[in-house]
């Protein structure tokens, strides 16, 4: 009985463990929990997905295409100025033509890669769209880190005065 106590326990721990340390790594990505579609769902993509890309009509409104005042081009040198500001962040293949390039962000404790590739995508009439697709090489959740990916690329394009406006959901 003592044994089954113990083991009883030691499993009980280790859940707290597990749980405790799944909540601190969806914190420490600073992820707005509370916005649409909600806490729930939210919890539920970040533990079972590792991938984050913009695309139209999102239910998480940060995965949202977002569109550019600036001309195509401008806007891709204003990504690749972006991506050299952010740590951690290589850029490891870039098409100019195409406004597509490829980095590779590598986590501060664990080195894990995640692959990011990001294009820019002309439009009719002129407002150029951003697209991010992040997904990480290891694990089934990434606990959002693929989501905070995407939105540290959008600020550095607002620190270096490239300034998005969200597409609205489409119905």
């Amino acid at each position: 009985m003592r044994i089954v106590k113990r083991l009883l326990a030691f499993v009980v721990g280790a859940a707290l463990v597990f749980v405790a340390l799944l909540a601190l790594g969806i914190r420490q990505n600073h992820l707005p929990l509370d916005d649409p579609p909600g806490s729930f769902v939210r919890l539920y993509v970040y533990l079972n997905t590792h991938v984050a890309e913009t695309i139209d009509g999102s239910p998480f409104p940060e995965l949202r295409p977002r569109t550019y005042t600036l001309a195509a081009d401008a806007l891709f040198a204003k990504v690749k100025d972006a991506i050299k500001s952010l740590p951690r962040w290589e850029i490891v293949e870039s098409a100019e033509d195409a406004r597509q390039l490829h980095a590779v962000v590598t986590s501060s404790l664990f080195r894990f890669k995640d692959d990011v590739t990001v294009a820019v995508v002309p439009q009719p009439g002129g407002r150029p769209v951003v697209t991010v697709r992040a997904v990480s090489r290891v694990g089934k959740g990434d606990l959002g880190t693929n989501t905070r990916h995407v939105l540290d690329l959008y600020d550095a394009l607002e620190q270096v005065g490239a300034h998005g406006v969200v597409e609205r959901m489409s119905h």
